[in-house]
């Protein structure tokens, strides 16, 4: 399963339009979480992806799951 983690590149400061690019790792987890005042979301994601929802001052995690095999073949 690939994970859902999205990176915007380009835009103010830099050359360029702003586009936004999927990462391309396999998930491990999924993450349910609300981010700013969106709805809850869950979404597979890998471990950088996940780190960067830990660092991020807008995201509120609420839970974290393995991915197992079972879930995969789904």
């Amino acid at each position: 399963m690939r994970c859902e983690g999205w990176t915007r590149t380009g835009g103010v400061f830099t050359f360029g339009p702003v586009t936004w690019d999927q990462c391309k790792n396999e998930a491990t987890v999924t993450i349910k979480f609300k981010q700013d005042k969106e709805e809850v979301a869950t979404l597979p994601a890998c471990p950088g992806c996940w780190q960067e929802c830990i660092d991020a001052e807008n995201i509120t995690i609420i839970s974290v799951k393995p991915i197992t095999e079972k879930e995969e073949g789904d």
